[in-house]
């Protein structure tokens, strides 16, 4: 089975709002999703009105870049399923109270897709800094208590319209722990920045 890129994923969004006649939407992105977002922003300017990413590796730094490296490699092995729970394990907090939920979503995904979202996050890495560049709309970036994916001072330089929230409490997946922080959030942002 062939998995898609980050530029195609974009490219469905846009058509599904063609198909759908939806004008100016306000895109939003967790983790990955983020990565399609900006993509989106990028290629097809003329689409969101604005695009908000929850813990997304937009600009990945240095050490979280190894980091997901040593997961790939991880999960290309026999033993993917220890890289799976040690992947899973560094993106919750002890605290988060849907890490089973998390855990059985996780596994029930093939070893094949593990590896190709990987692939795709790795191989649009590399045009990052110049489809973050390309973003001229407004942005909201939600960093979790996990740990932070993306390089947000540079994001910040190229990007000075970024607004950056944070959240307190949870782990990767904030949006199924604290989800009235995140919605707070992206409300107040869109009150204050989007053009809609």
């Amino acid at each position: 089975m062939k998995y898609g890129t980050i530029a195609q994923y974009a490219d469905d969004i846009a058509y599904l709002c063609r198909q759908l006649e939806i004008t100016s939407p306000i895109i939003i992105g967790h983790s990955m999703g983020g990565m399609v977002a900006v993509e989106l922003a990028a290629k097809h300017a003329m689409l969101p009105t604005a695009i908000v990413l929850i813990s997304s590796g937009v600009l990945f730094p240095k050490a979280a870049l190894e980091d997901e490296e040593k997961v790939l490699r991880g999960l290309r092995s026999v033993t993917y399923h220890t890289a799976i729970q040690a992947l899973i394990d560094h993106i919750c907090l002890p605290s988060d109270r849907f890490k089973s939920h998390v855990e059985r979503t996780f596994f029930a995904i093939p070893q094949e897709q593990w590896v190709a979202h990987f692939e795709a996050m790795f191989a649009w890495d590399k045009v990052a800094r110049e489809r973050v560049s390309a973003c001229k709309l407004p942005i909201l970036y939600i960093e979790d208590n996990g740990g932070c994916y993306s390089d947000l001072p540079l994001f910040s330089s190229l990007c000075p319209q970024l607004v950056i929230g944070k959240t307190v409490g949870s782990g990767h997946f904030a949006t199924l722990e604290v989800p009235e922080q995140v919605n707070s959030m992206i409300e107040d942002f869109i009150k204050a920045y989007s053009k809609t």
